[in-house]
């Protein structure tokens, strides 16, 4: 009994010596802030770092707002160490910060407040310079005295050809994006939105360089035409262009420790580039929109403004009464075509109408109508009219086709053919009573002859299922190649697919270990299935499997106590490896099988 109790004295008293070295080793709390450079121009970014030493109970710090600055979120890291009995832990914030304009700006201090103490960082001043020097290009600042910005580098502008327009008359704009010393990528069209105002599709843009007070730019342009549609003062835009502006870091450091790798070459191959969101927004026009004279306004004006050319074939020139005769237009010019409609025929005496065929080729509004003559005393066809507005000559004209001559027969006796209500020589040439569908188009009233068709060999039902085998041979084998191509092509595809096959591997290893009481190996088995899987499921490096990351990754996908089961597994696989915590077999047990319905419970819910 006596070797039991000091057995136990003995391991109260290691568990208060190791409590007594982590509490002596703790760190002190501290609460820093530090850029990779002080120094940065327009169009590059540098890197602003958070970091908490001493405790990992600190929440996500927002990102700071100063004037001037774009500063937005990185993601965090975290690091947890025990050498020669001392735990060491830390905590830390990344943030890209991109300038907008050139000055000295100061990123303020910030506080965080842990146990109740309050811990602050000092103040850090970035120095923003112009970066059009760098980049072979020789250029100069836009006016003398005035700091430069990013808005001088790339901007839009709208412009218009003049400021005075009537209703619906053409009025060709143009959006010009400016590009000075800067990368672009993902160029988006402009966007234009505006009651009163219709608009065309923006065409592929045009391409080149231009110098302008000293500055060279380049300079992307696109064209389209606006409609006004009701008069009155119109302000036209803004227009909006979204694209993503390519970032180069400023810190530009080769990451093995200067020497040779100071060169200019190795710096910029380990350049670190990113994208940045981007939307520009041009300056608005004022335009004035005149109405349409009401004076010698021609009676079929139907709104059309600007210069039109109509072109009329009727064809054939001599028919049957009863027969078709085809009346094509075709309408072309500079003028909202989309808004105007031909002339068609709603009526003609002695004619049956039929609907106009309406469509649009490349600018030109093409029509196609069928008229049938009712009697032989039809001698053409009526003219055609079209009246627009000339913007230029700023008067209405009026343009006028025919009238068609037209050869109109009776039709031949015996040919077995009547046209409904037709008349000849002033008697109806049809019976009383029409028949449906009779008086649109020619009815074939007789089939004609039937033969007897033989057996073929594309009927044998043989061919039907050897068709039917090769389709799914050809399905299977293609769906297999789909497969692999997709597994060497898609990485994040491959990973997914593989994660739970190499989780189970790691598994297996910590079941082969988990009677064994070397809890270490046990754990460092259990944490490798459970990272493997989680970078493999996410497409994350394996440095990038921290708890915030996770949570951060599968927040909104995933029910909350699975996201409460991964931060218990972290913890208890933490505890040992990083800390002398010894869980039993039970405890070992527990954890195994936590892991593994995370696994499942991840595989069901996220594709």
């Amino acid at each position: 009994m006596a070797t039991v109790r000091y057995f136990r004295v003995f391991i109260v008293s290691v568990v208060w010596m190791t409590l007594a070295c982590v509490n002596v080793g703790a760190q002190d709390v501290q609460f820093t802030a530090e850029v990779d450079q002080n120094t940065i121009a327009l169009g590059t970014s540098a890197q602003l770092t958070l970091t908490v030493t001493g405790t990992q109970d600190v929440a996500d710090i927002p990102a700071p707002s100063v004037d001037g600055l774009d500063i937005r979120y990185l993601g965090p890291s975290t690091q947890i160490s025990i050498v020669n009995g001392r735990y060491s832990s830390r905590k830390s914030w990344m943030y890209s910060v991109m300038p907008l304009k050139t000055g000295r700006f100061t990123i303020p201090a910030l506080s965080i407040h842990v146990n109740g103490r309050a811990y602050a960082t000092e103040a850090v001043e970035i120095e923003v310079t112009d970066a059009s020097g760098t980049t072979g290009v020789t250029s100069a600042p836009l006016s003398p005295g005035t700091n430069a910005s990013l808005d001088d580098k790339i901007f839009l502008v709208l412009r218009l050809p003049k400021d005075k327009v009537y209703v619906n008359e053409r009025l060709p704009i143009k959006v010009l994006l400016f590009m000075a010393d800067l990368s672009v990528d993902d160029v988006r069209f402009p966007e234009f939105k505006q009651a009163g105002v219709d608009m065309d599709k923006f065409g592929q843009p045009r391409q080149y360089d231009q110098v302008i007070n000293g500055k060279r730019y380049r300079i992307a342009e696109f064209d389209t035409d606006i409609y006004p549609t009701r008069a009155g003062e119109v302000t036209v835009g803004p227009v909006t262009l979204d694209c993503n502006l390519v970032v180069r870091s400023a810190s530009a450091r080769a990451p093995f420790g200067g020497g040779m790798f100071d060169d200019d070459f190795f710096n910029t191959f380990f350049d670190r580039h990113e994208k940045r969101p981007l939307t520009l927004r041009s300056k608005t026009s004022d335009l004035t929109v005149l109405p349409l004279p009401e004076e010698n306004k021609p009676a079929d004006f139907a709104g059309a403004v600007g210069q039109f050319d109509l072109d009329v074939s009727v064809g054939p020139a001599e028919v049957n009464v009863g027969d078709p005769v085809t009346v094509k237009m075709s309408l072309g010019g500079e003028g909202n075509i989309r808004a105007v409609q031909p002339p068609a025929f709603t009526a003609a005496d002695n004619f049956k109408v039929y609907d106009p065929q309406i469509k649009e080729e490349s600018g030109i509004k093409k029509l196609e109508q069928v008229l049938i003559p009712e009697s032989e005393q039809v001698t053409g066809i009526p003219a055609v009219r079209f009246s627009y507005f000339d913007p230029a000559l700023q008067e209405y004209q009026t343009l006028t086709k025919g009238p068609f001559p037209v050869t109109v027969r009776k039709p031949k006796i015996g040919t077995g053919f009547t046209v409904i209500g037709a008349t000849v020589g002033g008697e109806a040439t049809g019976s009383a009573q029409p028949v449906l569908g009779q008086d649109i188009v020619f009815i074939k009233e007789d089939p004609g002859t039937f033969y007897v068709v033989g057996e073929r060999f594309y009927r044998s039902p043989a061919l039907d299922c050897a068709a039917v085998l090769f389709l799914g041979v050809w399905g299977m084998l293609y769906g297999a190649y789909r497969r692999t191509r997709k597994m060497t092509t898609d990485v994040a595809y491959a990973r997914r697919l593989l994660a739970p096959k190499e989780a189970r591997r790691d598994l297996r290893e910590a079941k082969r270990l988990l009677p064994r009481e070397d809890t270490g190996e046990f754990y460092d088995a259990l944490f490798r299935a459970l990272q493997k899987y989680l970078g493999n499921k996410l497409h994350l490096p394996a440095g990038a499997v921290v708890l915030e990351t996770i949570q951060s990754r599968l927040a909104g996908r995933v029910d909350e106590k699975w996201l409460e089961e991964i931060r218990q597994a972290f913890s208890e696989c933490d505890a040992v490896r990083y800390a002398p915590a010894r869980p039993g077999v039970e405890s070992r047990a527990q954890s195994y099988a936590r892991i593994q319905r995370i696994i499942d419970a991840l595989e069901r819910t996220i594709s």
